[in-house]
């Protein structure tokens, strides 16, 4: 069957508008099928079911606080970096409201509410006392990390209780908490490229004064992007909570950064206004498999945060290529 020639300059142009719009996505997911490829190679133990668990649950805990961070970015309030420490806390309050013999149902309304209270703070600091979000964000980080190991060093979770007997189960032998923040990842990605609500966070992040003349209320916009993040930060700690049968306060180290890179690499835009969550997802997947692969090829563990740190400054460098097109 012959083509012809206004035919195939549309095909060519489809293609070349595919690769424009997912040729990072489609880079970074052959990247990972790579690295999985030549790992197993190295060692059939990769592929084996409790890999499978470790990388769907690290996964599963960034990937909830990516959720919560990638709409703040993309409503231009750039990032915020006290969510891995208010996760923890969070983890650590649901840890010891359990051990007291509390409900399930009281631990969840605690770590939401305590959640979204430190996204008002940051909404506060950010939006009405105009603080820089590093600033205001890195205050907050500071606060919580500090006030939480003053108070709550560690804390064991009662192997009876709800969390540990349902929320840390198996579904289709991958963690529960790995489906429900694929579901959080999915149902915002639909939110913002299929809502009004959505489209209103992109242009304010895309062109603060252009949402202004559109009658959009920028400050209210991304307040609310913040307060989300801080209440899914709060989700984040109970699927951090579920895993294991002690929380402590200096778990997480460095996870805030881990977020970042994900996002940056997957497509947000660091000034905001711009999002791809399906390359967000291949960025989590590729750098939630690279620790354990680091670790399967016998290179020290040591080096995961350089590894983690030489993957940030190309984060950078591709957002700065792509702001500059």
């Amino acid at each position: 069957m012959s083509v012809s020639a206004p035919e195939a300059a549309v095909e060519r142009s489809t293609g070349l508008s595919v690769l424009r719009r997912h040729g990072s996505t489609i880079a970074l997911a052959t990247l990972w099928l790579a690295l999985v490829l030549a790992t197993a190679a190295k060692s059939s133990a990769f592929l084996s079911h409790q890999t499978v668990i470790a990388v769907a649950f690290n996964m599963a805990f960034v990937g909830i606080l990516v959720v919560g961070v990638s709409v703040v970015m993309l409503s231009g309030a750039e990032f915020d970096l006290s969510v891995g420490v208010t996760a923890v806390a969070a983890a650590l309050i649901a840890a010891q409201l359990l051990t007291d013999g509390m409900s399930f149902a009281v631990v969840l309304v605690a770590v939401l509410v305590f959640g979204t209270l430190i996204g008002v703070l940051n909404a506060t600091l950010i939006v009405k006392v105009k603080i820089h979000p590093i600033v205001a964000t890195l205050g907050t980080m500071f606060l919580v990390s500090g006030t939480t190991r003053l108070f709550i060093e560690f804390v064991p979770i009662p192997r009876s209780s709800f969390l540990r007997q349902q929320i840390a189960g198996n579904v289709f032998g991958v963690p529960r908490v790995f489906w429900i923040m694929l579901v959080l990842l999915v149902i915002t990605g639909f939110v913002v490229d299929r809502t009004r609500l959505g489209r209103h966070i992109v242009a304010v992040g895309g062109n603060h004064q252009a949402a202004l003349v559109r009658g959009l209320r920028p400050g209210r916009i991304q307040a609310g992007a913040l307060v989300f993040c801080g209440l899914i930060a709060g989700v984040a700690g109970l699927a951090l909570a579920s895993q294991g049968d002690i929380v402590q306060s200096t778990l997480t180290p460095g996870t805030e950064f881990r977020v970042i890179s994900i996002l940056l690499l997957g497509g947000m835009a660091l000034t905001g206004g711009r999002g791809n969550f399906v390359g967000v997802f291949a960025a989590l997947l590729l750098l939630s498999t690279l620790p354990t692969a680091i670790v399967t090829w016998g290179v020290s563990s040591s080096w995961q945060p350089v590894v983690e740190g030489l993957v940030l400054a190309v984060a950078l460098a591709v957002n700065s290529v792509r702001s500059a097109r």
